[in-house]
């Protein structure tokens, strides 16, 4: 439908006005969480602006706000204002002016126990005209003989309660993100502006100090108002404003296009809510990263922009349920995000999301030498481009071929991207392509293996990651003095091949086998230096490759890794020869460390690292 002009009531509004002519706003249940983090910051930046400059020349555009008018005329107040965009910056600025409010009781108080009277009538006016004229208003209910006080603007289910407790300046818990955003903006807002104007000289001018913010945001402040009464209007402009520069998340857009399609059916759309409520409670951060990977994991193909119109057209083809059975597919589709997102977060901390259930006197399958490799993969090597596949796979797979596949990507990830620097673009096509089949096979109860993923990504290697070029990779790249991201390699390339050290001194023939009882914790791993970093008798070729591979071996978690800058001589007894890691025990019978010893092991590490790092 084409955005028509005549739906639509656009007017420049100052805030003061907006509150008190167009009231009560209201967040519809299914509305996105409020999200503002360094915004508050440029939002009392913008205020301390305002309040040095004059009230009469200076003003503010706080961009913009649309609304839904609802009509009912059986109410004393027949039209309220459903906000689509812009809680954001109606949120913060109702957080402060009622911190006005509750300031301006607090030097009313001050005052009157000082004797200052003229202040303290001044302070109670200032709170009473905020409340009255921005924070509440007056609902005269006649048949119930009845009139109440109700705030001018309540947010979502999942926030109207912790917003309107802080209004009012309850101590009260976040248990959300969004609640502690909300408390934080409130921090802000009051060490910003309000405890400023509290260390005022005297309770008059900490009034006038009050009065002058509230000027600003009130008087001198503006917004863009546009008012439709037609759903489908306001829908259009919120999936196209932008929230004070941020884009408005795909989430956000998504959740209420779902609430849309089953409009028509109030109990589905309450379940809607409820499960977004849950999905959105996640750190925002968490719920777009999971769509940028649940997207290419169903359809095999990468995401792509825009994200919310591809997530949109995907899965959500119909635009109005036409319905119960239709409003209840909508109900399970997204209840499937949530239970994907819960495993993709699982994933994404290097945590295993199977349930183990052990059988009595059966080893199991997969082991935490298996777990392991799953935190090795996505928090040491950070092969984030593998998860759409990882994720496929952990809601399709039994356990041990998930290991398997986490195994065989933590070898190629190593050896292609992390040590040759291969493009990703080759292998996240295939990734793609492989978690679409591999849902597939799900669904179609076929046996699956990783036979065809496998082969294509040693073709991988052997075009952009062949020995040669592995083992030049290795000696450049995984130096000491290259930092942190260098010694994350270093640490998974010298525990791999001690994991591997029983097979390598019987031959290394066939397929590599590691010793899975040996599990390393990388963070307690130290790597030490054979040739000392600080060497007190100087060797101009040792010293020269101080950093490189083959002068690096480490220490296990409790070992005494205390060896420091003391010579070879000495570490070899008392550090080396007692340790429990293989490489480094080795080390106790050279008799000397010099260029050849170095070379010689270089030279091992490498030829070892070409047939541990393989996927023959």
């Amino acid at each position: 439908m084409a955005f028509g002009a005549e739906s639509v009531t656009p007017r420049s509004v100052a805030v003061g006005n907006l509150l008190q002519e167009h009231h009560p706003f209201f967040v519809p249940r299914y509305q996105r969480s409020y999200a503002w983090e360094d915004q508050v910051t440029a939002f009392t930046d913008d205020v301390k602006d305002l309040m040095s400059a004059s009230p009469q020349m200076a003003s503010h555009f706080f961009g913009g706000l649309v609304c839904i008018e609802h009509t009912d005329h059986t109410q004393p107040r027949p039209h309220k204002y459903e906000i689509v965009d812009g809680q954001q910056r109606l949120a913060t600025i109702v957080l402060t002016l009622a911190q006005i409010h509750r300031a301006a009781l607090s030097v009313k108080s001050d005052a009157t126990e000082h004797g200052d009277a003229q202040a303290a009538a001044s302070a109670e006016t200032l709170a009473t005209d905020t409340r009255e004229r921005f924070l509440e208003w007056r609902n005269a209910n006649v048949s119930a003989g009845v009139t109440e006080s109700l705030p001018r603007l309540t947010l979502s289910r999942a926030d109207d309660d912790f917003f309107q407790r802080l209004i009012v300046g309850e101590e009260v818990q976040p248990d959300r993100e969004s609640h502690e955003l909300l408390a934080a903006a409130e921090a802000q807002i009051r060490t910003a502006l309000i405890d400023r104007a509290l260390q005022e000289g005297t309770h008059q001018d900490q009034v006038g100090a009050l009065d002058r913010i509230r000027t600003a945001i009130v008087s001198q402040s503006h917004v863009i108002q546009i008012v439709s009464s037609d759903r489908d209007r306001a829908y259009q402009l919120f999936s196209v404003l932008n929230d004070r520069g941020r884009s408005l998340e795909d989430a956000d857009l998504l959740r209420s296009y779902t609430l849309e399609i089953v409009h028509g059916f109030p109990k589905q759309q309450g379940k809607v809510a409820e499960i977004w409520d849950k999905i959105l409670s996640a750190p925002s951060k968490d719920v777009s990263d999971f769509f940028l990977a649940y997207y290419p994991s169903t359809t095999g193909t990468r995401t792509g922009l825009p994200i919310f119109k591809k997530l949109r057209d995907e899965y959500f083809p119909n635009p109005e349920a036409a319905d119960e059975s239709e409003a209840i597919s909508v109900i399970s589709k997204v209840n499937e995000f949530l239970e994907e997102m819960e495993v993709f977060v699982k994933i994404r901390k290097g945590e295993w999301s199977y349930k183990s259930h052990p059988t009595p006197g059966v080893a199991p399958a997969v082991t935490a030498w298996h777990k392991d490799r799953l935190r090795r993969l996505v928090i040491n090597l950070k092969h984030e481009l593998a998860m759409p596949l990882l994720l496929a796979a952990a809601r399709s797979v039994e356990e041990k071929k998930f290991a398997e596949l986490v195994c065989m990507l933590e070898i190629f990830s190593f050896r292609y991207k992390n040590v040759c620097g291969g493009h990703a673009t080759a292998p996240a096509k295939r990734y793609y392509s492989e978690a679409k089949k591999v849902r597939e096979a799900k669904a179609g109860s076929k046996i699956f293996s990783w036979a065809g993923l496998k082969s294509e990504l040693r073709v991988l290697i052997e075009k952009s990651a062949p020995d040669d070029q592995f083992k030049s990779g290795l000696e450049s790249r995984l130096r000491y003095d290259y930092g942190g991201a260098q010694r994350s390699n270093i640490r998974e390339l010298l525990t791999t091949l001690e994991e591997h050290s029983a097979w390598l001194k019987k031959g290394g023939n066939g397929q590599p086998k590691p010793d899975m009882m040996m599990v390393f914790d990388l963070d307690r791993v130290t790597i030490e230096h054979i040739h000392p970093q600080n060497p007190a008798a100087s060797d101009s070729e040792l010293d020269a490759v101080c950093h490189h591979l083959g002068n690096l071996t480490f220490f296990g978690p409790d070992e005494n890794s205390k060896a420091g800058n003391k010579d070879f001589t000495s570490k070899k007894v008392a550090y080396y020869a007692p340790s429990r890691v293989g490489m480094t025990k080795d080390l106790a019978s050279h008799s000397q460390w010099s260029i050849s010893e170095y070379e010689k092991r270089r030279d091992d590490l490498l030829e070892n690292a070409c047939k541990v790092f393989t996927l023959g």
